[in-house]
């Protein structure tokens, strides 16, 4: 893998995301820090809500929705660093990260509690709430150029001598509708997961009798495409991710970052981080922005030539 510019260092960085145009570097640590990645300077910082844990750009990049570990949110103007509009909800628990809706008026996210909520971005006002008893809602994701959402749900432990169910994904057309929600895949041990940008195909991490698995599958009926073992211990944070146009995946691994080629899951490069547990890229650019729990980078990675 080659680097072709000097890496520039963020910090402790747990989360990091590109705006939808890729000009701007949002990055979560002890503070909230929005970058030019352009010319590599800190446009602002500031920390908005107590415990802040995940991110997401509206669709037009102008705002930016934060969300805690007591799973408050709040929007925040991503252009003067400012607080929009912070919603009461401290209550509601810590759980998946706020995903928009593709008109960015609506905010989705989904809670421990297992209940998948939709507010109206500019008031918090909850316009949707669906519970999914005994379940745990870990992730939510926009897929299909942000027309769909998908949902990772995790089930809660179950008593002593009973079966545990099997973790699984489900999809959602916008608007949500109660009983709009479609079961795409069903697996044990389901660590994470990573829609690809198409959102044709899912990538998920998942154990099977002890053993971790990396595997792609179709998004419109579940069924493998590939599989392959992997190293167990991948790490923390978003331990899956797809470069831009598809062709290969980035994982998150024990002091690494590896890189599968699609199709086929063969691994293809890889580069040695420090405690990696965050990673995003910007499309048709080399450019790369890896968050660490010790100190996160900005740095091109040049898979995409490995992959021609």
């Amino acid at each position: 893998m080659t680097v072709t510019r000097k890496p520039l260092k963020l910090g402790c960085s747990y989360g990091v995301r590109f705006s939808p145009d890729g000009t701007r570097l949002a990055v979560l640590g002890r503070d909230l820090v929005l970058w030019d990645v352009a010319v590599r300077q800190k446009l602002w910082r500031g920390k908005f809500i107590a415990h802040c844990s995940s991110m997401a750009f509206s669709p037009d990049g102008r705002r930016l929705a934060i969300k805690s570990t007591t799973g408050q949110l709040a929007v925040l103007d991503a252009v003067a660093g400012q607080v929009l509009v912070s919603f009461q909800n401290k209550k509601d628990g810590e759980g998946s990260g706020p995903a928009w809706s593709p008109c960015g008026r609506y905010l989705a996210d989904g809670g421990w509690d297992g209940c998948l909520r939709v507010r109206d971005a500019q008031t918090g006002e909850v316009l949707f709430k669906h519970e999914h008893p005994g379940e745990m809602l870990r992730a939510t994701y926009a897929i299909d150029g942000g027309r769909r959402l998908l949902v990772l749900h995790g089930v809660k432990s179950v008593e002593e001598g009973q079966a545990q169910p099997p973790d699984y994904c489900s999809v959602w057309d916008w608007p949500l509708q109660a009983g709009g929600g479609r079961k795409v895949l069903s697996l044990p041990s389901l660590a994470s997961c990573a829609p690809s940008p198409d959102g044709e195909r899912l990538a998920v991490l998942h154990d099977t009798g002890g053993e971790e698995f990396l595997s792609v599958h179709a998004m419109d009926d579940g069924r493998v495409l590939a599989t392959t073992r992997v190293e167990a211990g991948a790490g923390t944070g978003d331990a899956l991710r797809w470069l831009p146009d598809g062709s290969a995946l980035g994982r998150i691994g024990k002091g690494k970052l590896l890189f599968y080629a699609w199709p086929g899951l063969a691994v293809l490069a890889q580069e040695d981080v420090t405690y990696p547990c965050a990673l995003d890229f910007v499309p048709g650019s080399p450019l790369t922005a890896i968050g660490s729990w010790e100190s996160g980078m900005l740095m091109d990675l040049n898979v995409y030539k490995e992959t021609a």
